[in-house]
């Protein structure tokens, strides 16, 4: 007796459904999980430390810009320190044609959200520089982000500001 020709379900290959099972899921879900655990709060003390930085590199280029203008104009310009808001000011200075208030900084806003802790500059909050771009007194800008401190000094006798 003749052979039957092979019905269309047995020329079809069999297709084998391949799927992770739920201990697969669980043992990759326990291991990302430690890694997120473990990463966080890495990430989270970068973030402080680049904006303390960020912040420590605008005081010092604020201060730089106004020994510049003191030294160009010839008379005396002020840095006014206010750590109980946590801000700075130029005063006299306006940005643009702001004729409304002196050029401040905000520490404690973005882009920065850091503390200015304290300004000394011989006991007081004011870095003035004369008509040469020398400061009449030399002090220190404390600037805190959670665990992390940055030091802005100005040398009492050249003016230069430097970072620690």
């Amino acid at each position: 007796m003749p052979s039957s020709p092979p019905t269309s379900a047995a020329r079809m290959p069999r297709v084998i459904l391949r799927a992770f099972t739920l201990f697969e899921l669980i043992v990759v879900l326990s291991i990302m999980t430690i890694l997120a655990s473990v990463v966080a709060p890495r990430y989270g003390s970068a973030v402080a430390r680049y904006r303390l930085d960020s912040a420590a590199r605008r005081v010092w280029a604020d201060i730089e810009q106004a020994r510049s203008m003191a030294r160009a104009s010839g008379s005396t310009k002020v840095l006014r320190f206010v750590p109980t808001t946590n801000s700075y000011s130029i005063v006299g200075y306006r940005l643009g044609s702001s004729k409304a208030s002196d050029y401040t900084v905000k520490l404690n806003q973005p882009p920065f959200s850091i503390t200015l802790e304290s300004a000394s500059f011989a006991g007081s909050a004011d870095l003035q520089f004369g008509g040469f771009g020398l400061p009449a007194d030399g002090g220190t800008i404390v600037l805190r982000a959670g665990s992390e401190v940055r030091t802005v000094t100005v040398d009492s006798a050249s003016g230069a500001a430097s970072i620690q």
